[in-house]
């Protein structure tokens, strides 16, 4: 069956709709689900989500999460592709473990502000190139997850730096995710960070406790009005291969 002119236009709009909706930009996940739970008197923090970024394709990656110079595994992160051909972040963490690693004021790979977590100290953690972001602030509870995407720097190198990265409240989780780039080669790819202040209810002992009270900051870098079409654009070209994505 030939498509039609009009069924074409159809087809696109609906593909960027799943981009961009009603004037702003849409969240870039869903499905996104975070629970917690106690082993042996440790924290342990599970964050799940459904990446909206068309049918493009993760590979499988299953990547330790390890405690530097102590070289101990304290979780896992999987990116995969679930049976329907959803793209899904899974990140499980001992945030007990984590504790008292020590604190550092950070940025997305690329520069661009974190969401979210904004200025407030955090720990970090390298799974392979991927860095995981633990804030343990009271008031300021929050994780996020960084993945360089070597096919995102395509992207990068027409838009320069910025993230597109759409603030989201799902299922009853806030937070924000999305695209950040750079003209840089290896510092492009998907960022997710999550607001655990109402997750989190147990006291974890850590030197987060010297720390004065904190807040999140639920705003969010924004690319301009051409960053953000030429981001949109390539996505979907992405899409229409159904393109392999591949990681640094």
């Amino acid at each position: 069956m030939t498509k039609t002119p009009l069924l074409k236009a159809f087809v696109l709009l609906t593909v960027l709709v799943s981009f961009v909706s009603c004037g702003s930009q849409a969240p870039m996940v869903k499905n996104v689900k975070v629970s917690t739970s106690q082993q042996d008197n440790d924290v342990l923090v599970s964050l799940s989500a459904d990446l909206s970024i068309g049918n493009v394709q993760l590979p499988f990656t299953s990547l330790p999460i390890i405690l530097p110079k102590v070289g101990k595994q304290i979780g896992q992160l999987t990116l995969q592709s679930s049976a329907d051909g959803a793209n899904q972040l899974v990140l499980d963490v001992n945030v007990s473990e984590a504790a008292n690693l020590e604190l550092a004021s950070v940025q997305l790979p690329n520069g661009s502000m974190l969401p979210i977590i904004g200025d407030n100290s955090v720990l970090v953690i390298p799974a392979g190139k991927v860095q995981i972001y633990l804030s343990l602030l009271d008031g300021a509870q929050a994780i996020g997850v960084a993945v360089p995407i070597k096919t995102f720097d395509a992207i990068g190198s027409k838009v320069g730096t910025t993230a597109l990265m759409p603030i989201f409240n799902n299922n009853n989780i806030l937070g924000a995710a999305g695209v950040y780039t750079s003209a840089e080669a290896g510092k492009n790819g998907f960022a997710l960070v999550a607001d655990l202040s109402g997750v989190i209810n147990v006291s974890i002992p850590n030197i987060f406790a010297r720390q004065a009270q904190s807040s999140l900051d639920y705003s969010s870098p924004e690319p301009s009005r051409r960053q953000e079409r030429k981001i949109n654009s390539m996505l979907y070209r992405m899409h229409k291969k159904k393109q392999m994505l591949e990681l640094n």
